[in-house]
């Protein structure tokens, strides 16, 4: 399957929590020891790059789409897998990768070639998932190269790269390391290696203080390791740090919750929500929960605002426009009640 650029013009890519922990089970866990997220290129890489032909004599864009087509143009070429937390390296071996993986694998070979790629993490988060009744959101890591004052997006998710024409904030390496660090934490402390859970999340750390997951997520394993104060201010610190998601919020919301500080749980409810609402996914996920439900007017309500947060947004463009078509059919047949009864 060949993959195209995305070509945005003019200047201006775990990462779940819960996510993570779901898809665990079915998951590479960490063999112990800390794992390698260097983006250097091994022989095996560097004799793959050069039997595709790709070579810095040729033009940028060219160069792109040689590599592109490289990982991605053969039949048994490489796969994205939410479940494949794996390094460059072992990504290359394996074959396969979720997205910090891939944008890792691609960033390695596009840097190798004198290519000026940038990893870039989406300000919205276009997947959220139903845990206990919480709405909890995702991380996307893409890649950005930047040619001249034009930039193009490359993804392994190519539904993705229109949101990413949307969402641009380049990130540096030390917070993709740190994410990558960070799901081999949860993938550790989901199979109960909690020692190698907490070295792994406290790399996350280490590699890049400010990144707000990683502190969530110390926070879940000082909780499962009973050092609840811990947990309380790791979960503090990645509401401070992360102030676009909701899902610490809510945690510190249920943790109150169970130790009857009424006052900090309702605080923390009200501030998540309010997080929520800033999301246009979290608006589309709520669109699609009415429309199942038949409530058609509060799924168009819900899209409606979505398109509000990000304009001209197709996947939501497409949707409201079935939801209208959904609420005139409806209205036609309550004007012919007597042609309703042979359906």
């Amino acid at each position: 399957m060949k993959r195209t650029l995305r070509h945005i013009c003019s200047l201006s890519a775990i990462l779940c929590l819960f996510g993570s922990l779901a898809t665990a089970s079915e998951s590479s866990s960490p063999e112990g020891g800390l794992a390698e997220s260097s983006l250097e290129l091994n022989k095996q890489m560097i004799d793959f790059l050069q039997s595709s032909g790709v070579s810095e004599e040729q033009p940028p864009v060219e160069r792109m789409q040689g590599i592109l087509d490289a990982l991605y143009g053969a039949e048994d070429g490489f796969t994205y897998d939410s479940a494949a937390n794996f390094s460059a390296q072992k990504a290359f071996e394996e074959k396969r990768g979720n997205c910090v993986s891939l944008a890792m694998l691609f960033t390695s070979f596009a840097r190798s070639v004198g290519l000026d790629a940038r990893f870039n993490q989406l300000d919205y988060t276009p997947i959220w998932e139903n845990v206990d009744g919480i709405l909890v959101e995702t991380i996307h890591i893409n890649v950005l190269v930047y040619v001249g004052g034009n930039q193009y997006v490359v993804d392994a998710q190519p539904e993705l790269v229109e949101l990413a024409s949307h969402s641009r904030n380049p990130v540096s390496d030390e917070r993709v390391f740190s994410h990558f660090y960070n799901n081999q934490g949860l993938l550790a402390l989901a199979d109960g290696k909690l020692e190698l859970a907490g070295e792994l999340i406290q790399r996350a750390i280490e590699m890049d203080p400010e990144n707000g997951t990683a502190w969530q997520n110390r926070g879940l394993y000082h909780f499962r390791s009973s050092n609840k104060k811990e947990g309380e201010e790791s979960l503090v610190k990645a509401a401070e740090l992360n102030r676009s998601s909701s899902s610490a919020c809510f945690q510190l919301s249920a943790y109150y919750e169970a130790v009857g500080d009424t006052n900090r749980s309702e605080k923390y409810a009200k501030l998540g929500s309010k997080r929520s609402k800033r999301n246009p996914f979290y608006h589309y996920y709520r669109s699609q929960q009415f429309a199942e439900q038949g409530d058609l007017k509060k799924a168009t309500k819900h899209l409606e605002y979505a398109l509000k947060i990000l304009p001209s947004y197709s996947t939501f463009q497409i949707a409201l426009m079935d939801l209208k078509q959904r609420q005139e059919q409806d209205k036609g047949l309550a004007s012919k009640p007597e042609l309703a009864r042979f359906h």
